[in-house]
């Protein structure tokens, strides 16, 4: 049960994180106007592409990564997108610290 307590502290301390906070909002933002919400889409989906194609298939690098640079240039010259974009990689990091956190203290509950 302590567990389950715990994880509800903690899950409710990130629910009012400021880092969480901004997220949610820029995200509803974002999710009102369809056109940053299409642009927002086919730039995440270039960016796996572009990935995708440095590994896989080399010859295509130039083209596609060109066609992402342009993507790129049009998402963080959005206000609404780039303030998404911006507060996504703060969310992310805060939760990536957090795994961290909890990774080490059952590692050490475990030694």
């Amino acid at each position: 049960m302590a567990i389950y307590e715990t994880a509800t502290k903690l899950a409710n301390e990130i629910k009012s994180s400021k880092e969480y906070t901004q997220f949610k909002k820029y995200m509803q933002e974002v999710k009102k106007d369809p056109e940053c919400e299409k642009l927002l889409t086919e730039y995440k989906l270039n960016q796996v592409k572009v990935q995708n194609f440095m590994v896989n298939d080399p010859k295509d690098k130039k083209r596609n990564l060109a066609k992402f640079e342009s993507l790129k240039k049009k998402v963080f010259n959005n206000k609404k997108l780039s303030r998404y974009l911006n507060s996504e990689q703060q969310f992310t990091s805060m939760m990536a610290h957090i795994n961290q956190i909890l990774s080490q203290a059952v590692e050490n509950d475990y030694k």
